[in-house]
């Protein structure tokens, strides 16, 4: 497995209420979760690949427990990435490259599909949003607290596959249409979450 070092931001968003459950080691709400985990890479390589501004998006699909095992999964990486780009992201991103990431690989039952597609990720003060073609839309807030500061998460569940720190926030909007049989969801008022991650991996044999 190749070294890979990879910095950036990333959103999460997802039909539970408040503050995702996985976060806290939880079921998900209705004991079902669709969501999608966003990931903006600033700068990062991937063995001898350099990924730097690319996008990844991962939409699954999950009853009860994350750590079942059972997400059903369906991966997109930004239209701009070239051949080696996209073989190196979507083999790491689906934990195939494990290190930090290799959780994604393990709680998954189903891999749908890995594919490019247009992806936009924006942050800008308070707000958030993501596109993925037609198939994903999202758009959020961030909360803050009565001292005006944004209200945050430290040391939840998901520090290690997501980010250490996660910013709190609420959806305006999340729209999930994969088509055939896939998970759809079209829901306002419901998690949001931002943060900073580096994920750092020496390869394995």
């Amino acid at each position: 497995m190749p070294a890979y070092r990879l910095d950036g931001f990333f959103f999460e968003l997802c039909d539970c209420y408040t503050i995702c459950p996985c976060w806290i080691g939880r079921s998900p709400d209705d004991n079902r979760c669709t969501g999608a985990f966003c990931w903006s890479i600033e700068s990062g390589t991937i063995g001898d690949v350099d990924v730097s501004g690319r996008s990844v998006v991962s939409v699954s699909f999950h009853t009860g427990h994350r750590d079942t095992g059972g997400q059903e999964v369906t991966l997109f990486v930004d239209d701009g990435a070239d051949d080696a780009q996209f073989a190196a992201l979507a083999t790491t991103f689906t934990g195939g490259n494990g290190g930090p990431l290799g959780e994604l690989g393990r709680l998954m039952g189903a891999l749908r599909e890995a594919s490019r597609a247009p992806i936009s990720l924006t942050t800008q003060d308070d707000h958030l949003s993501v596109t993925v073609g037609r198939m994903v839309s999202g758009a959020g807030t961030v909360v803050r607290g009565g001292d005006g500061a944004i209200t945050e998460l430290r040391s939840g569940r998901l520090s290690e596959v997501l980010g250490p720190r996660a910013e709190v926030g609420n959806t305006s909007a999340f729209r999930v249409d994969l088509g055939g049989q896939a998970a759809s969801v079209q829901v306002t008022g419901r998690a949001a979450m931002r943060g900073p991650f580096r994920y750092e991996s020496r390869g394995e044999p």
